[in-house]
């Protein structure tokens, strides 16, 4: 899950390079021609925010990518943005409640790219983490919604400073509490070192919790589908 800081989690649905609109309400996203896209995400909410994701594959130069989207955008207000990164160059710009993003790097003798649309919300959207029980003094990092027909998926991902078996057992009397079928409840060995990791079934729904302690605080990444 690490292709960019905001840019991840993608699948594909192959789309071409016309398509007409964003499944947020934006207009499409204009792409080079002959350019190749996947739809990695076209239906996700981010902390509130409605996104749609794609990646893109051209035989173009990021060079001349970043020239289209000049181009594209800097005939009309308010024209576009640039920020370079240590692997990225992105080029980003405003139209009405949308906001387009396209990260940029080279691809051999090509371009892969990452171009994201969110769009503001027409009402103030909840609260990263609303809804989701959590240990008193817990801070949510991030809250993603995916969409994917009549199947949704939430995950949620806090932290505190309360010891690792202290969120363990919080989790646990909750999941119980609502009636939730344990599957597994076991430590486990993780790449960051030890977690605790447990998974739970009620009905159709799904749900796994992770547990980790990293530096002086625990991190908590809970997953929950509504149906396999």
């Amino acid at each position: 899950m690490k292709r960019a800081a905001l840019f991840a989690i993608f699948l594909g649905v192959a789309a071409i390079a016309s398509a007409r609109d964003e499944a947020n309400g934006c207009r499409a996203f204009p792409a080079p021609n002959g350019a190749k896209l996947l739809y990695v995400a076209s239906d996700i909410v981010l902390n509130g925010v409605p996104m749609s994701i794609k990646e893109m594959r051209t035989k173009d130069a990021p060079e001349a990518v970043l020239a289209f989207y000049r181009r594209e955008w800097g005939s009309r207000r308010p024209g576009s943005y640039e920020t370079p990164t240590q692997d990225w160059r992105t080029i980003a710009t405003f139209e009405g409640r949308c906001y387009y993003t396209v990260q940029v790097r080279p691809e051999g003798s090509g371009t892969y790219a990452l171009l994201g649309v969110s769009r503001k919300p027409d009402v103030r959207p909840q609260a990263p983490g609303a809804g989701f029980p959590m240990p008193m003094g817990s801070k949510v990092y991030n809250d993603l919604t995916h969409h994917d027909g009549p199947k949704s998926a939430r995950t949620v991902m806090l932290g505190n400073a309360q010891a690792p078996q202290q969120n363990v057992i919080f989790y646990r009397d909750m999941f119980e509490r609502q009636g939730w079928v344990s599957l597994a409840d076991r430590q486990v060995q993780t790449e960051k070192g030890p977690a605790h990791m447990m998974l739970w079934k009620r009905g159709l729904e799904e749900a796994s919790v992770t547990v980790q302690r990293v530096g002086n605080r625990t991190t908590v990444v809970a997953n929950m589908v509504d149906q396999p």
